[in-house]
C-alpha cells in the first residue's frame, strides 16, 4: 500500500545542557545476505547518507542524571530534535521551542543506555539516529 507511512512528528526537543558531548558519524547501511555457494546480494537501504551520534557524558550533579534518564525514559520509541552545534546559526545555541531549522536534526535513540553511577558524578553513554 503506498504512502502508508507517515514522517516523523517530533514534538520535543533534547535539553542543551546536556549534548555537548557528542561524536558525530555518517553512515550509508546496507543489506546483505550471503549464500553457501559464496554468492551474495547487497545493496543500500537508503540513497543518502544517515547521521548517527554518539554520546558519552560526565554528569556531575544529580538532578542533571535525573533530566537526562526522565528524557531518556520518555523517549524511547518518540522521536524529537537535536541541534547539532556546529550547524546551528549561531554556532553552539539550541533553540528549546524546536523552532529553528539550521542544525536541527530528527533523530530517536538509537541503542541501549549504559550509566556508571559514582559518588558524587555518573557517566552516561547512549545513541542518536537521524530519521529521515
Amino acid at each position: 500500500m503506498p504512502n502508508n507511512l507517515q514522517p516523523a512528528a517530533p514534538t520535543d526537543v533534547l535539553p542543551a545542557g546536556l549534548c555537548s558531548a557528542f561524536q558525530e558519524q555518517l553512515r550509508i547501511e546496507g543489506f546483505y545476505n550471503a549464500y553457501v555457494d559464496g554468492a551474495s546480494d547487497r545493496y543500500a537501504l537508503q540513497l543518502n547518507p544517515r547521521k548517527f551520534f554518539r554520546m558519552t557524558r560526565r554528569l556531575r550533579a544529580t538532578a542533571d542524571y535525573q533530566t537526562l534518564w526522565s528524557f531518556y525514559s520518555a523517549h524511547l520509541i518518540q522521536p524529537f530534535y537535536f541541534y547539532h552545534g556546529p550547524e546551528t546559526t549561531p554556532p553552539w545555541t539550541s533553540d528549546p521551542s524546536g523552532a529553528a531549522t539550521p542544525g536541527r536534526y530528527t533523530v530517536v535513540f538509537d541503542g541501549s543506555w549504559s550509566d556508571a553511577i559514582n559518588l558524587g558524578r555518573s557517566e552516561a553513554s547512549f545513541g542518536l539516529r537521524e530519521v529521515a
